[in-house]
């Protein structure tokens, strides 16, 4: 067979999967959608792997992401790479499966959404009552809308929440020991193991203890606009006037240090990079470093710090990061 041939005949092949990935796309889409569809759709996409990625390139073209919503979590390793990890594109949002809405088969209740981030990702979301949440690095939330309440619950990583405005229908987010409720806001909630961190960036928030002891009443904080406060099985901690713009810089792929200690800004970088950072020399972790790094360029930050501080990045054979003091 001519080589003409054989291209003209993989054209065809491709371009017959993607008829099928957007008949796909208008089933799924269709009211009368049924559990028997959304079962036969995960099959055909398990069936090849060109069908994934013939939907990639139908997705790429698609103005709404809605229909990922019935699209099974990948199972294949995450890859990311040291720049450009950062993906605000329709074409990387479909490849890497950041949004996903599992149906009752898959796992979750009826109704449940569930978005994704792995590391390195971010992902911006408008939810059904026009709400919207931007998920950071390493982020998994649940939402679960019903006509009298809006529940959220952030299983791990960290979101910001710019909240609709629905007086019958409260915005609540679950994460860790807390529970927060909206009164009409934008707030950020960063999750770490069971402590959980509330950033106020507009308006006013209502923060709940989960879970309280028997011996006293659970404590609840309303916080306000540049306030934070954290909790965990210990309660909650006293609210704290902040900086919420510096703070949150991550939502513009940012990190702005402040008389940061070193050690403090390892432990972030090591929250979107996949290459493991580590101090090699113990007085350097309270070296403090100030400046506006761009997150998704390590090499950058790494120069700016020999620059600055005189601490210097030696790459070993397993791939991870060690910082020395520069020599002199």
């Amino acid at each position: 067979m001519k080589r003409s041939t054989v291209s003209n005949l993989r054209q065809e092949l491709s371009g017959a999967m993607e008829d099928q990935a957007c008949q796909w796309i208008a089933r799924l889409r269709a009211e009368d959608a049924s559990e028997a569809d959304h079962q036969q759709f995960a099959l055909w996409l398990a069936a090849n792997p060109a069908h994934g990625r013939a939907m990639d390139a139908v997705l790429a073209m698609w103005e709404d992401l809605e229909v990922l919503k019935h699209r099974p979590v990948s199972t294949e390793p995450a890859q990311p790479s040291r720049r450009r990890w950062i993906g605000t594109g329709l074409a990387l949002a479909a490849s890497l499966v950041l949004a996903i809405l599992l149906s009752p088969g898959l796992g979750l209740g009826p109704g449940t959404e569930e978005y994704r981030t792995r590391l390195g990702e971010q992902l911006a979301v408008t939810l059904a009552d026009s709400s919207s949440v931007k998920l950071n690095t390493d982020t998994r939330l649940l939402v679960n809308y019903s006509s009298g309440e809006r529940q959220l619950t952030l299983v791990r990583g960290e979101a910001f929440f710019q909240v609709a405005h629905d007086p019958d229908r409260p915005f609540l987010v679950t994460a860790g020991n807390t529970e927060v409720r909206a009164l009409g806001t934008a707030f950020n909630i960063l999750l770490n193991g069971e402590r959980s961190e509330i950033t106020v960036t507009e308006g006013v928030v209502r923060v709940t203890e989960l879970n309280a002891p028997d011996t006293r009443p659970a404590l609840t904080e309303l916080l306000y606009s540049d306030q934070r406060l954290a909790g965990d099985r210990g309660g909650l901690s006293p609210a704290e006037s902040v900086d919420s713009g510096n703070l949150l810089a991550w939502r513009d792929g940012k990190l702005v240090a402040h008389d940061m200690p070193l050690g403090e800004l390892v432990t972030e970088l090591s929250r979107y990079h996949p290459n493991r950072i580590f101090i090699a020399e113990p007085d350097l972790t309270q070296t403090t470093v100030s400046g506006v790094f761009q997150l998704e360029d390590l090499d950058s930050i790494l120069l700016a710090l020999e620059h600055t501080v005189g601490v210097r990045s030696v790459a070993l054979d397993d791939g991870s990061l060690q910082l020395i003091r520069a020599p002199l």
